[in-house]
């Protein structure tokens, strides 16, 4: 796992950190996905046990389940119980829940509500809300968040990361606990 802890500064920290080396990345804007729905107006479709998939040329990039979904006049959809499927050249890299999430007509996905992203290789990511820049091909959140791996915790605020969680850039308050190893052959 790389990590990259960024500042609006331009003095660059170079740590160790879960066993990663931190580097400094710049605060470049982004692109906001869609925000709630319209929670007074009423939703033209409801669907129940809903699935999409979003792709690029023929290849796809997440596969989206509901267990409701609700689509509005704005073309934002409203999910409830929210599960995606990230996928790189075709591989399965890691599987988000929560509780609710909003798309739009462009594909771009905001979930929120006790968010859990489980990577294939083993490493969880967990915050409050975070959304898709389908641009970039990676996952954004502009809160708290901690990610654990083997054990080892990193936590901060702000987190742009790829949906497998192996190249992590954090805008501040980053720390981290690592486990101790187990020293061999010593007496």
């Amino acid at each position: 796992m790389r990590i990259r802890v960024g500042s609006k500064g331009a003095r660059a920290r170079v740590a160790t950190v879960v066993g990663a080396t931190l580097l400094l990345a710049m605060a470049c804007s982004r692109e906001q996905p869609p925000g709630p729905a319209d929670a007074d107006g009423q939703p033209l479709q409801i669907t129940r046990n809903f699935t999409t998939t979003e792709s690029d040329s023929g290849v796809v990039r997440y596969v989206l389940r509901a267990r409701v979904a609700r689509f509005y006049a704005d073309d934002v959809t409203r999910l409830e119980t929210l599960e995606v499927d990230f996928f790189d050249e075709g591989r399965k890299t890691s599987v988000l829940r929560s509780k609710e999430g909003f798309r739009d007509a462009d594909g771009r996905l905001r979930a929120r509500g006790d968010v859990v992203v489980t990577a294939v290789e083993g490493g969880v990511l967990q915050t409050d809300e975070l959304y898709w820049d389908r641009e970039r091909g990676k996952i954004r959140t502009d809160g708290p968040f901690k990610i654990t791996e083997k054990g080892d915790v990193l936590t901060g605020i702000g987190l742009t990361t790829t949906p497998n969680l192996d190249l992590i850039e954090i805008d501040r308050d980053v720390s981290g606990t690592t486990r101790e190893k187990p020293q061999t052959g010593a007496r």
